[in-house]
């Protein structure tokens, strides 16, 4: 009996703690999915809902990363792969002289009403992806933020710019 009962343990087919109508050893305990983890980094700034509202489209948390002072985090639809939201944030001792100076990318357009200063940029499609919106902005919290919105290939970045900016005053405004 001993080694039936071990063998059953190792083999994961022992139903411990089964009660109720109906329970038996024959009927498999209940699944029960574990909550997904809190957001942490760069994702405790994106408000789902309010990506949906903005962009018209249902995103999920793809991945978050850190390195070194900077953390990131990738947000996709759960049945594509495109379009790709992506915040990354960095402590920054830059002021808005060293951000224009240093930061601005070149062809980088300036964005009103966004932190200290901020820009934005259309880039275009390349294989396997379409163009994408980059906003960057230097918080009032010492912090330089970068949002990017890639698009599938065909997608109209310029159209969609007005509605990333909103977006990153959201961000923003949230100054997690």
């Amino acid at each position: 009996m001993r080694t039936t009962v071990v063998a059953l343990m190792a083999s994961g087919t022992l139903l411990a703690g089964c009660s109720g109508a109906g329970a038996s050893a024959h009927e498999p305990p209940a699944v029960v999915s574990p909550s997904p983890p809190a957001p942490t980094g760069a994702c405790l700034l994106l408000d789902f809902p309010r990506i949906e509202q903005r962009l018209h489209v249902r995103m999920a948390v793809a991945g978050a990363a850190n390195h070194d002072k900077t953390s990131t985090c990738v947000a996709r639809p759960t049945e594509a792969a495109l379009p790709e939201l992506s915040v990354s944030v960095t402590p920054s001792k830059a002021d808005v002289a060293v951000f224009r100076a240093a930061m601005l990318p070149d062809g980088a357009k300036a964005v009103t009403a966004l932190g200290k200063v901020a820009y934005s940029q259309l880039k275009p499609a390349v294989k396997g992806r379409g163009p994408y919106v980059e906003i960057g902005w230097l918080a009032g919290n010492a912090r330089l933020l970068v949002l990017k919105v890639t698009l599938p290939e065909g997608g109209d970045a310029a159209a969609l710019l007005p509605d990333v900016v909103e977006l990153a005053k959201d961000i923003d405004r949230a100054g997690v």
